[in-house]
């Protein structure tokens, strides 16, 4: 269900539903907010098992002498502040789950779902607070392993690039998911809390 099919039946001059209506309408929008769960636990769940894959083989590549930590640490610094980031967004989770519960009722569930909102906004901050901190250590990994033999000036050059194009998409998407989703939805939530107050 779209929040614009919610607000027009919240706003709709005949906003006294008989209890099948009122039924279905509570339905649907905790179907909303089921979804809306599942998703966020998918995105938690891909880059944690990700980072966890790239964990294992940088503990193998140190371990048989692959890799020295001394020489190569730029990747390890890397890896450190993608888990950083992870251990935040978990830390958020687990401070704001109590506080999206929702026992059924109309005002419990759009404050869940203001609440949810309130997450993922909050996990678009720490996304920002940690690109610069990133950065450096993305660099100085790259230089590292031309550095050491591993890479040569044009490989260099077209990792940064990558990197680079990465980096560009990554933020034009939080940007784009930040103002023009989740900020009119945040506007939304919080002017059908306001009605029902």
């Amino acid at each position: 269900m779209e929040f614009e099919h919610l607000e027009a039946a919240w706003n709709s001059p005949a906003n006294t539903p008989d209890d099948k209506a009122r039924a279905y309408l509570m339905e649907e929008v905790m179907k909303t907010l089921k979804a809306r769960r599942r998703r966020e636990v998918l995105l938690f769940a891909v880059p944690v098992t990700a980072m966890s894959i790239f964990t294992a083989i940088a503990v193998q590549a140190v371990s048989t002498g692959r890799m020295d930590p001394a020489r190569e640490w730029g990747g390890l610094a890397m890896m450190g502040v993608c888990w950083l980031i992870i251990v935040a967004m978990l830390i958020v989770a687990i401070l704001m789950r109590h506080r999206g519960r929702s026992d059924g009722s109309v005002r419990d569930t759009l404050a869940a779902m203001l609440t949810a909102n309130r997450r993922a906004r909050t996990n678009m901050r720490i996304f920002w607070m940690m690109l610069p901190v990133f950065f450096a250590p993305m660099i100085a990994g790259v230089w590292q392993l031309r550095d050491v033999g591993k890479a040569t000036e044009r490989d260099t050059w077209q990792m940064l690039f990558v990197f680079g194009v990465a980096m560009v998409a990554s933020i034009g998407w939080n940007l784009g998911r930040y103002f023009l989703v989740m900020k009119p939805e945040q506007r939304r939530l919080e002017g059908l809390l306001s009605e029902y107050e």
